[in-house]
């Protein structure tokens, strides 16, 4: 990316989305993640900020009374940190964010969103107390 740039841990085991591992990596050092199959730990500096499911236009869709996600919904809830599910299309172009928790709810509360990509990094930069740096806004690759 940037010379003098930490860089981000690629993609270990090569059988996830490696397309959307990859992408979240292009969205800077700042914004690091733990995948649980597509369960991201959004964290910052050791502290977790946000858990996100994610979950490609086309994959099977989300269903927050499922019990998979009741537990996810109550781990952040325990944690006091927002849940959101996430939906985001093949070119990266739009993400579809729902609300899943009460802390999720203050974040968005008018529920349900569309974001282009440069929305969604500029909230998740948000949600750890920071702006969207001038190096992801010029990322070339990025979908303003």
């Amino acid at each position: 990316m940037q010379s003098g740039v930490p860089s981000v841990k690629q993609e270990r085991t090569g059988w996830r989305d490696l397309e959307l591992s990859r992408r979240h990596r292009r969205w800077g050092w700042d914004l690091p993640a733990v995948d649980l199959d597509f369960l991201f730990l959004e964290y910052d500096r050791g502290k977790a900020v946000a858990i996100v499911e994610y979950k490609h236009e086309h994959a099977a869709p989300q269903n927050a009374t499922h019990p998979t996600y009741q537990a996810m919904i109550d781990l952040g809830t325990r944690a006091g940190i927002p849940v959101f599910a996430c939906r985001y299309k093949s070119d990266f172009s739009l993400w579809n964010i729902v609300p899943l928790n009460n802390e999720a709810k203050q974040w968005m509360p008018d529920g349900r969103i569309l974001m282009t990509e440069r929305q969604w990094v500029t909230f998740l930069y948000k949600i750890r107390g920071y702006d969207l740096p001038q190096g992801i806004i010029n990322y070339e690759n990025l979908v303003l």
